[in-house]
């Protein structure tokens, strides 16, 4: 299998939370690692998330020209296995091309600007590896994936991961029910920190995987 390079970036609280305990996204990173993510995001040839960020925070996925001078638009990526994305929502503007990557045929009309891609399924939801190799075989060279957390989860257990940036904002969230950054026990994955950093009150903690 031929793969891009794959690097995480996320961003969470002291104690791991990433929303509140009802599910609202919570700003967690300073204005400077928000311009740090639009610059790694310029980079990158493409930016995913999965289904779950797309109905919950409804983001755009592209760079602003106010952190990136002349900015270039990654191509976008939703892992939607049952093509659930909104017809309206940001991520299939066209301010740049967009990928939709579904496990069976979408009947969903989008604007030309989005093209669907059926990859194979494991146990109900995407198949990354199969993902991988067909977007390689599209030029992605460099993927940057923003989650959520059960996209940044299967990307580590399926070891396909090559980096990861964690910025830890100086907030607490707490809550029992909050979203936390992985969803399930991957405590048999180790990484190898290579870099910290401190950033506004948070610090950047840069691992290989």
């Amino acid at each position: 299998m031929e793969k891009p390079y794959v690097f995480i970036n996320c961003a969470m609280s002291l104690d791991g939370k990433i929303a509140s305990q009802s599910g609202k996204q919570i700003r967690i990173s300073c204005d400077e690692d928000i311009k740090r993510m639009y610059e790694l995001r310029n980079r990158a040839d493409a930016v995913l998330v999965g289904i779950n960020t797309v109905l919950s925070d409804n983001p755009k996925l592209t760079v602003k020209s106010k952190y990136v001078n002349n900015p270039s638009q990654p191509i976008r990526i939703v892992l939607d296995t049952k093509c659930k994305t909104p017809k309206d929502s940001l991520v299939v503007n066209n301010a740049t091309k967009t990928y939709l990557i579904v496990g069976k045929k979408c009947e969903k009309k989008y604007k030309e600007n989005v093209e669907i891609i059926e990859t194979k399924t494991k146990n109900g939801i995407i198949d990354l590896h199969d993902f991988l190799n067909k977007i390689h075989k599209k030029g992605i060279r460099t993927l940057m994936v923003e989650g959520g957390s059960t996209v940044i989860t299967n990307f580590l257990k399926e070891k396909l991961a090559d980096d990861m940036y964690i910025y830890v904002g100086s907030m607490l969230i707490g809550g029992k029910n909050s979203p936390s950054l992985l969803k399930e026990d991957i405590s048999k994955i180790n990484l190898n920190l290579v870099e910290t950093k401190k950033i506004g009150m948070g610090v950047l903690l840069h691992y290989k995987i």
